[in-house]
């Protein structure tokens, strides 16, 4: 293999650093136009004028549009918020402006003048008004209630229980590129340069609601600073709105999201507070677990984290509840943040261990070992494979966590004290379409209409490619981010790398089959019966008969066939109906936490984090996938949280000066641990990473916190009151 595993570059890299590769936000065709957002001063009610006299005396304003410019679109949850005078939340867009700057642009739409009817607005799940009911689904297919044997049954009879509540905060998504789109028509053709999570899913909802043929409409995505899960559905109401702009106007016209709206008009992670119990016997075997949770969504949509699932598959126990509810409040709208569901539920289900833990007066690390699932207990289906004891054995052996029999002590005047968490997340893959060309050079050209958020998928795209034919990474180049490429997958859950890699080993088998027909009609005798499997494309543009000295060389062999290339193509499907096995990536982190018993500030010192995802094609990647997935544990456990004025609906304090997030001197050595796992079930042995460093992680920080400090905090994130 020319291309090992183990390859640790970014293709992308170079052009990164040195400023060349252009985000869809820079694309800026000539006589662009800029909008900005006309937002509501009011948190609930109705929009009952709308005066742009002021605004259009501003130099440079060409165009305000409003809902009734939007009610041409076809309906839809997609276009609710445009094609509607309600008013949902504070900051929601209710117009916009076009002008020839954006500086221009922003100072009229601070010039419209809005006369609204006001409501009372529900603006906390603990309003009382506040209606509490439950959702049909969590996510996109998760039930919203789950129940297996006779929980309080086991309850009554359980040894051992704890039983508490747990809370979580509102945390926002901050990219560091906003939301921006740059949009223009050609006669009937649209293209569309944003940054989405997901091309093609942005360009079926861009024809359905402009009533137009998909093919019209071209959407390009190649690389985004960041995503999370914030860059979809949300995005789609004001990119909307600059479409028709652009249709308006009859230019070009940009918008981008300001840093303030990201706040409101982004999404969020809903703040949650899970009602939890879990009950063991005399030897700490898992009898019952009720996880019950509530959370805020919106009043003008419905989004429910699968919050309390995560409760039932890590450990084998024979009894499960699990419940979820939701609030309608005049707050933005909640959707998938990085390990949605996971990372609140991990926290209250980890922190639960630990206090049953506790009162057994057992080792946490044993406690965990000793309920791991055998099988997926939902389906009764095996695990795909399942690596969390190795984890946790490996993490501890790394973290020095039998060194010392105390999980707190003193260092000087700081207290010290470690603790432990367990990651997991379903391993998922969506359809994928992939091209492969490869010319008479040995260049090979590398198609999926997938996009890269920064997690590395350009370069994974063509060093799995590259591994697959034998060629040096240098000899491919990759095409990504644009639907006139083969459909590829959305960039969320985890799930991008496994949906890509099947379509990769398709599209080279494929390769090789057309390679295999070329040599057998233009070869020569030395390549006659030859099989895809006999085919090799050397590094020299050569093309040799496996076990033999037969050799021809591409280009020679293209010509004689009349081509300028050969190609190979391949759509890998998604997840199946029926499947066989259950995928779970899985992890174990170890924590150590100071608390200076003056300042109750606590620091996190040290980091140890050993996770099995199957097999790990780039480590440089995983690695700093896993890595920035702790450090958003760090800030959801000790800094970020979202807050609402209870009277206005307004959020307090929008920027980065107020919300608060790890910054260097926050985030302590870490190290990842990458358990080998073999898992001959998924297609090529690979599950995602994304998402499993933020699992867990706040919960092992508030585990140690307790252990530092003496005292259990059930809430995040934690603040100095909190340790006083």
């Amino acid at each position: 293999m020319n291309t090992p595993v183990g390859f640790s570059g970014r293709l992308e890299g170079p052009a990164k650093v040195y400023g060349s590769l252009a985000y869809e936000g820079d694309v800026l065709p000539p006589r662009t136009l800029h909008a900005a957002l006309v937002e509501a001063r009011i948190a609930c009610g109705r929009v009952l004028a709308i005066d742009d006299t002021a605004a259009s005396a501003v130099p440079g304003f060409v165009a305000l549009l409003t809902c009734a410019d939007a009610e041409p679109l076809r309906p839809s949850a997609n276009v609710a918020l445009i094609q509607s005078d309600v008013v949902h939340f504070a900051g929601q867009g209710i117009a916009m402006v076009v002008a020839e700057s954006a500086l221009a642009a922003a100072e009229a739409a601070r010039r419209v003048a809005v006369r609204y009817e006001e409501e009372l607005a529900v603006t906390s799940i603990h309003h009382p008004d506040a209606q509490v009911y439950a959702p049909a689904m969590c996510g996109a297919r998760a039930p919203a209630a789950i129940r297996r044997g006779d929980p309080e049954e086991a309850l009554a009879s359980a040894t051992h229980m704890v039983r508490q509540r747990y809370r979580t905060a509102t945390n926002n998504h901050h990219p560091m590129e906003p939301h921006v789109g740059v949009c223009w028509w050609e006669g009937d053709d649209l293209t569309v340069h944003t940054c989405t999570q997901a091309a093609f899913g942005t360009r079926a909802v861009i024809a359905h609601a402009l009533r137009m043929p998909s093919e019209c409409v071209r959407v390009v995505s190649r690389f985004l600073g960041g995503g999370f899960g914030c860059k979809g559905q949300l995005w789609f109401p004001w990119l909307l709105w600059t479409i028709l702009a652009a249709r308006r106007t009859g230019r070009p016209v940009r918008f981008e999201h300001t840093r303030a709206q990201l706040f409101t008009l982004a999404g969020r992670r809903s703040a949650t507070e899970q009602d939890l119990t879990v009950a063991a016997d005399e030897h700490g075997r898992l009898l019952a677990i009720e996880h019950r949770t509530l959370a805020q969504t919106s009043t003008h949509a419905e989004y429910a984290d699968p919050v309390g699932m995560v409760s039932q598959w890590i450990y084998r126990c024979p009894n499960v509840v699990i419940e979820h509810r939701l609030v309608a409040t005049n707050e933005p709208h909640a959707i998938p943040m990085r390990g949605p569901g996971e990372a609140p539920g991990s926290f209250a289900l980890e922190s639960a261990m630990d206090e049953l833990a506790e009162q057994l007066a057992m080792d946490p690390v044993e406690l965990r070992l000793r309920n791991i699932a055998d099988h997926d207990q939902v389906t009764g289906l095996p695990w795909s494979s399942n690596g969390l004891a190795a984890c946790l054995t490996r993490g501890a052996e790394a973290f020095g966590w039998y060194d010392r029999s105390e999980h707190g002590w003193r260092e000087g005047r700081l207290l010290v004290g470690r603790g432990v968490g367990v990651a997991s997340y379903p391993a998922r893959r969506q359809p994928c379409a992939l091209r492969m060309r490869l010319d008479g050079r040995g260049g090979l050209l590398v198609e999926c209409g997938t996009q890269d958020m920064g997690s590395g998928t350009y370069t994974t795209i063509g060093q799995m490619a590259a591994e697959a034919l034998g060629l040096p990474i240098h000899r491919v180049e990759v095409a990504i981010g644009d639907t006139l490429l083969p459909p590829g997958p959305i960039s969320a859950g985890s799930q991008v790398t496994q949906s890509f890699a099947p379509a990769i080993t398709g599209a080279a088998l494929e390769l090789r089959r057309a390679l295999a027909r070329l040599l057998i009609d233009h070869g020569g005798p030395a390549f006659a019966g030859i099989v895809p499997g006999e085919v090799e494309v050397a590094p020299d543009a050569l093309v040799r008969r496996v076990g033999s000295n037969a050799v021809v060389g591409l280009g020679e062999l293209l010509a004689a066939a009349g081509l300028d290339e050969a190609e190979g193509r391949f759509a890998a499907l998604g997840m199946a109906e029926q499947e066989t096995a259950t995928g779970m990536g899985l992890g174990a982190v170890f924590v150590e936490v100071a608390v200076d018993p003056d300042e109750l500030l606590p620091r996190v010192r040290r980091i140890v984090a050993a996770f099995a995802a199957g097999r790990i094609v780039n480590p440089a990647l995983a690695r700093s996938q896993y890595i920035s997935g702790l450090v958003g544990g760090i800030g959801m456990a000790l800094h970020e949280e979202t807050l609402t004025d209870l009277r206005s609906g307004r959020i307090v304090g929008p920027s980065l000066g107020e919300y608060l997030m790890p910054t260097h001197a926050d985030v302590p050595a870490i190290e990842v641990v990458m358990v080998d796992e073999v898992d001959d079930y998924l297609p090529e042995g690979v599950k995602g990473v994304g998402m499993l460093g933020h699992v867990g992680s706040s919960a092992a920080i508030v585990n140690a916190v307790r252990w530092a400090r003496g005292r259990r905090i059930r809430h995040l994130p934690i603040r100095v009151e909190d340790l006083l």
